[in-house]
């Protein structure tokens, strides 16, 4: 996918959600809040990106409705878990490894 020519003010992310940004991560501790971390899988992690839980482009569509940027539908994550949980809203499926007997292999 090729990059927008729309800066990050006119997509919505200029000082007003900077501010947000702040206090999503204050309020959540600084701590990964995705569901694996916050499921127990994994220690939690420190975060330092905001995510939509529900993507702001469902809001645009009619898929959600309300104010995207609402805290309860933000919260902070780990930039890894950011990427995955990114794929994951855009329909990709995670990985899975197989072994040699075919069947998952747990990491």
């Amino acid at each position: 996918m090729a990059w927008s020519n729309i800066n990050r003010h006119a997509r919505g992310y200029g000082s007003q959600w900077e501010k947000l940004r702040l206090q999503i991560l204050e309020r959540d501790g600084h701590l990964c809040q995705c569901p694996d971390c916050k499921g127990g899988f994994l220690q939690p992690l420190p975060a330092h990106e905001v995510d939509h839980i529900k993507p702001k482009a469902w809001f645009k569509t009619g898929k959600a409705q309300g104010n995207p940027d609402d805290p309860s539908n933000l919260r902070a994550v780990n930039r890894e878990c950011h990427k995955k949980l990114t794929k994951l809203q855009k329909g990709h499926r995670p990985a899975v490894r197989v072994g040699l007997d075919g069947f998952p292999v747990e990491d």
